[in-house]
């Protein structure tokens, strides 16, 4: 059985490093801000926010698991009184493997920045401009006999076509088997306006565009000998620099918070990614019940385009916000997959510093 499986893994394997020109998605997109949009750096209120969120999907057959982390604060005022500057940073890293044979690796951590324009004094409409700069990484791993010998085989007979001179079992895709890497820069504007003060209704609408300045992917998969200009582990024509450079990836979100009632609020929200040529779009609807003063409970379902269904939970208590989601695959992938969709685990916790007041002393005169 593990001789049929490796074959299948390699194969499935060598179509994501092929896919990975597409970025990583994720269903609670709310939950992980500074990779929706740089903009939404610093862009709540407290003194500091951590948050993560994890997400795995497709155990049986290769076990993608993409944890992320961030941090971020409105650190200083800006050029006006109303203004502020947000600042943090993110990690995100993305993991697929093989029964510990063949594993692909990427990760990818930068710092944000975004400066928050009140366009009133109340601060009730904000225009926000965020930038972020980071650095990804990459590696492939094969350490499985097994493995190595479908890649070095003829590719008339299903192998890769390498051979062992040119492959590279550990790290494959840099001298030295370290893996590869490139240099990102992203931008994103966002505008936050609230409706209703006195019900809390908000609006958000928000774009953001990733890889701004087209960094170049080497290929992970060493290129073979042969004399036809063909890569035999990569379908069509041997890519130039042109070809390997990333290309922007777009994100379009917005979301609503609306009272319904004492108890129960309406909170929709969609985000749209274009990825490589590939688009998709992910609609969603919450209802936040109140349980008690500072405890929400949140139900929701969605819907991402082509793909799956969403089944959302979260539970918001004082200044700290959780959620779980899973993916019911309702593609042609759901049977390749064995039926197995995605879930997705986040936190996140807002810090409040509060400055301790400096009281003058009074003297009272004891004739008054």
């Amino acid at each position: 059985m593990r001789s049929i499986l490796y074959p299948l893994a390699l194969l499935f394997l060598l179509a994501t490093v092929r896919l990975q020109g597409q970025d990583t998605h994720f269903t609670l997109h709310d939950y992980n801000p500074l990779w929706l949009n740089p903009a939404q750096t610093g862009a709540f209120s407290g003194s500091a926010r951590v948050g993560g969120i994890y997400r795995g999907q497709w155990y049986t057959l290769n076990g993608l698991s993409t944890p992320s982390a961030y941090v971020d604060a409105p650190v200083v005022r800006g050029f006006r009184k109303n203004d502020w500057i947000g600042a943090g940073a993110n990690l995100i890293s993305d993991r697929a493997g093989a029964g510990g044979d063949l594993t692909l690796k990427s990760n990818y951590f930068g710092f944000s920045a975004a400066y928050h324009l009140a366009l009133d004094d109340n601060r009730r409409n904000v225009f926000t401009l965020g930038a972020q700069y980071g650095s990804t990484s990459y590696s492939l791993d094969v350490s499985n006999p097994v493995l190595v010998q479908q890649l070095t085989i003829d590719p008339g007979l299903g192998g890769g076509g390498q051979t062992q001179g040119e492959f590279q079992p550990q790290g494959m895709g840099g001298a030295g088997g370290d893996g590869e890497s490139y240099t990102d820069i992203n931008a994103g504007v966002m505008l936050r306006s609230v409706l209703d003060p006195d019900k809390n209704n908000l609006l958000e609408v928000g774009i953001s565009l990733i890889h701004l300045n087209g960094p170049k992917r080497n290929s992970l998969l060493p290129m073979s000998n042969d004399t036809t200009g063909i890569d035999t582990l990569v379908s069509g024509p041997r890519a130039g620099d042109d070809e390997r450079r990333r290309r922007g990836t777009l994100h379009g979100h917005a979301r609503l918070d609306l009272e319904l009632s004492e108890k129960w609020r309406f909170q929709p929200s969609v985000f749209v990614q274009n990825s490589a040529g590939v688009t998709a779009a992910s609609v969603q609807a919450w209802g936040s019940r109140s349980l008690k003063p500072n405890v929400n409970l949140r139900l929701g379902l969605g819907y991402r385009t082509g793909d799956a269904a969403q089944v959302l939970v979260g539970i918001d208590y004082e200044q700290l916000r959780a959620a779980l989601s899973y993916d019911i695959t309702l593609s042609d992938a759901r049977t390749v997959t064995n039926y197995q969709g995605g879930f997705e685990l986040s936190a996140a916790y807002i810090i409040n510093i509060y400055k301790k007041p400096t009281v003058v002393p009074t003297m009272l005169c004891p004739k008054i």
